[in-house]
């Protein structure tokens, strides 16, 4: 398994997520807070703080999943602590079991040092869309 940082994914890019940490079983993920990541209500939206996850977890498990091989997330279910009131989040995610086919995640998610958000993560082995 290589050290190397995986590329980031157009969709998070597009929100603005950034691998800070990358090791075995394991991947840091950030976010720094924009205006377009907030609902109407002023409070981040929380499709940000599940993107978050589920792009740290998608590194944590590229990094012991099968070489060539690709993986997809499954399920994904998120529980929200308090609600984040800092400039930015970090994800940390581990892989808990890495099966033949099968990844479980735990992610914590935290804003100013304070726990924000728990999550666990399925991921499945794949195969490439067939290109057209």
């Amino acid at each position: 398994m290589s050290e190397k940082k995986p590329p980031m994914s157009p969709y998070g890019e597009f929100l603005g997520i950034k691998i800070e940490e990358y090791s075995e079983g394991k991947a840091t993920c950030s976010i720094s807070l924009r205006d377009h990541h907030f609902n109407n209500g002023g409070r981040v939206h929380g499709g940000v703080l599940s993107s978050l996850a589920d792009t740290a977890a998608g590194a944590a498990v590229r990094s012991v999943r099968p070489e060539g091989k690709l993986s997809a997330t499954t399920d994904l279910s998120i529980s929200f602590i308090r609600p984040p009131t800092g400039d930015s989040l970090v994800a940390l995610a581990e892989v808990i079991h890495a099966g033949r086919k099968l990844f479980r995640c735990e992610i914590a998610i935290y804003c100013e040092n304070k726990l924000v958000a728990k999550t666990n993560a399925t991921f499945m082995i794949v195969e490439p869309f067939k290109q057209s």
